[in-house]
């Protein structure tokens, strides 16, 4: 990018926030021709305005939807081709694998981009008293 930086307006960042919700990387999004922006200042909006930041965040949730269910039809997929007999048994199991590394760090990934949603704080129960401050339980060893 030479010369005068380009300036963020709506147009552009609707259209980064597009490419995110869409599943591309915060390098696949800069590395775009049309986006002709850069992350460090795209960064800079974002820490100074809470309502672009909000929708960032909503653009990567939409992304992490988007991996989920995308991994979802493979799987189905995968399991079709494996009971029609399309694929032996000992590759489908090396692919099942796959499967499921695959699955762990998309996992891991979403946990971390959005644990209210997906992280382990979704698996805990909160238990709050009558006055809504959180119920406190604790125990010393013998």
């Amino acid at each position: 990018m030479a010369g005068r930086p380009r300036k963020l307006n709506q147009k552009l960042e609707e259209r980064i926030l597009e490419a995110i919700s869409d599943g591309l990387t915060i390098r696949q999004v800069f590395e775009l021709p049309e986006i002709n922006y850069n992350w460090s200042s795209f960064r800079k909006e974002l820490i100074k305005s809470e309502d672009l930041m909000m929708r960032y965040n909503q653009a990567k949730q939409l992304a992490i939807d988007l991996e989920l269910s995308s991994l979802k039809d493979k799987r189905l997929e995968l399991e079709a081709k494996i009971e029609s007999g399309e694929i032996d048994a000992k590759a489908g199991q090396n692919l099942v694998n796959l499967f499921k590394l695959t699955i762990a760090s998309s996992q891991w990934s979403a946990g971390k981009i959005a644990p209210k949603k997906f992280g382990k704080a979704a698996e805990t129960l909160s238990i709050k008293s009558d006055n809504n401050q959180p119920l406190s339980i604790s125990w010393s060893k013998p």
